[in-house]
């Protein structure tokens, strides 16, 4: 099996060089950022455990987002001064008085500090506020979709995730499906088409792994037949927490980029919004690039991952599975057709 996870060994050079661990001057912080199921959490992990040794306290806090939403920023905060510190009955009545006892208790301990899925500015903000909370040469590593929320804690390095290329991507899928490094010559085929379908996203090559792990060709043929169809729902989910997280004009910008604007250049979209929703959109496209759910290209166009893409499309699309005329967005020239000639556009496409 392979030390790091696939493709991320490159990546866990590149972030050790920025972390510089052996240097003592000072609290440095690195933010990671990257769409979701990228592998953000996995290259964290990763450098944790090569460099967790080499300080005086360490705690990787997962899933953030996910634990502030269901027991408070306060039950975090004890959670990092139990493993820190090795006492679990450390309990806080309040955020500030945990605050204080971080500061207090932390200040002087040169620590390893891993926030992963961080969403929020408050979760910064009570979690790990100011450099001075944990002693010199401490590294506070932070894993984010946003990278907006890195600038505004006055993160000194970000990397962002990238994701995996071609050869990399049929690797962990060859793992995952066969649980060796061997490729069956009979499967190339079709583990190229799961390879193309995942554009290197290692959540997506993962589910798929699975899912074939055992099938027969023609199984895993049809699998992918219906990936491309309705996608699959773990990845939906993971991919849709950016979406979900967005205010309800960004979301409408985004919709309208995944179903009808992917490849355009940016002028060109900034100016069609603009027409269709009668205000200027430049901000709003800001935040779906700093969410990661959009990129600009070098070309100055605007593109968006591939799964992302159908995440969007798919939100649309069950709107009304049945009758593309009560949908507010319409891509297929078929489906538009369909409609025109039906005479069947909802209200709701004619307001959009």
């Amino acid at each position: 099996m392979v030390d790091y996870p696939v493709g991320l060994d490159s990546q866990v050079l590149k972030v050790m060089k920025l972390l510089d661990v052996g240097s003592g001057d000072g609290v440095h912080l690195i933010g990671f950022y990257g769409m979701g199921g990228v592998g953000k959490t996995s290259l964290a992990s990763a450098v944790y455990n090569l460099i967790a040794g080499h300080f005086d306290g360490s705690c990787f806090l997962q899933n953030v987002r996910e634990k502030s939403n269901k027991h408070g920023l306060d039950h975090l905060q004890s959670i990092i001064l139990s493993e820190i510190l090795g006492d679990k009955r450390i309990m806080f009545p309040s955020e500030q008085q945990g605050i204080s006892m971080i500061q207090h208790r932390l200040q002087k301990k040169r620590l390893l500090l891993i926030l992963d899925d961080v969403d929020k500015h408050e979760q910064l903000q009570t979690l790990v506020g100011r450099p001075h909370w944990v002693g010199r040469g401490s590294k506070v590593i932070i894993t984010t979709r946003d990278k907006h929320l890195l600038t505004s804690h006055h993160v000194q390095e970000t990397y962002e995730v990238k994701k995996l290329n071609k050869n990399h991507a049929l690797q962990l899928l060859t793992w995952k499906v066969f649980k060796s490094e061997h490729v069956y010559p009979a499967y190339v085929e079709v583990l190229n088409r799961a390879v193309t379908y995942a554009c290197g996203l290692p959540l997506a090559l993962e589910v798929i792994g699975a899912n074939l792990c055992g099938k027969s060709i023609q199984e895993c043929e049809s699998v992918i037949d219906q990936y491309k169809i309705i996608p699959n729902n773990r990845i939906q989910e993971t991919l849709k927490v950016s979406f979900d997280a967005l205010q309800e004009e960004e979301k409408r910008v985004f919709l309208d980029i995944a179903c009808c604007f992917k490849g355009y250049k940016l002028t060109e979209v900034e100016d069609i919004l603009h027409a269709h929703h009668g205000a200027c959109m430049k901000y709003q496209i800001c935040v779906l690039a700093e969410k990661s759910l959009i990129k600009i290209d070098q070309y100055d166009r605007v593109t968006l991952h591939d799964l992302v893409e159908d995440m969007g499309k798919e939100i649309v699309r069950q709107e009304s599975p049945e009758e593309p005329g009560k949908r507010s967005r319409l891509w297929l020239p078929n489906a538009i057709i369909q409609v025109l000639e039906d005479n069947t556009v909802s209200e709701l496409f004619l307001m959009c």
